[in-house]
């Protein structure tokens, strides 16, 4: 089971980092983590080449993210919520994936063939609402061909870290064996 997770905190030991390890508890392999904020990946320049030649101009490290997406069974986006959406820097590197949508719309291209499965951890605090954080990553998630099988959110790491935060964690770790009980459902493994 390949999975990939998609982590849009600046912080490697925060409330984000906390919700993925409980998760990644869950798996029966390691998880590929794409760390927005520690990637070589330029955002989309909106050159519109995509829409007429397969694939992305840009020469960077999305070439192996793409290769990564298309090979996964599960796809997670964990993000700390900031004005009620994903980070900017996760923002940033998943708007290239407007050559897979570009791909299927002007040219009839399908490039991602696996249908995954997917989940979304946030987290926040203070009197934002993350209702449009997940949102967008449900949209993220099916530009990659990922359903959602859930979203275990925190809105009070202002108060209570997520790390302390029992049960919080327990439904991280819940949302993982979920995505391996489907997956396994899913290929009959």
């Amino acid at each position: 089971m390949k999975t990939v997770i998609f982590n849009g905190s600046p912080r490697p030991n925060g409330d984000t980092a906390a919700l993925i390890r409980a998760l990644s508890a869950a798996l029966p392999t390691v998880p590929k983590v794409i760390d927005a904020y520690r990637t070589d990946i330029r955002p989309c320049v909106d050159c519109r080449r995509c829409w007429d030649q397969v694939g992305c101009v840009i020469r960077d490290g999305m070439d192996t993210v793409y290769r990564d997406i298309a090979e996964a069974d599960c796809i997670i986006i964990a993000s700390p919520v900031y004005f009620s959406t994903l980070t900017g820097p996760l923002l940033s590197l998943m708007s290239r994936l407007q050559m897979f949508y570009t791909a299927g719309r002007m040219q009839g291209v399908r490039l991602i063939q696996k249908e995954k499965v997917g989940g979304i951890l946030l987290c926040g605090g203070g009197n934002g609402s993350p209702a449009c954080a997940e949102e967008v990553a449900r949209g993220l998630l099916r530009a990659m061909h990922a359903s959602c099988i859930g979203t275990v959110c925190t809105h009070r790491t202002d108060t209570l870290p997520a790390a302390e935060d029992a049960d919080i964690l327990a439904q991280a770790e819940a949302l993982g064996w979920a995505l391996v009980h489907q997956f396994e459902e899913n290929t009959g493994f």
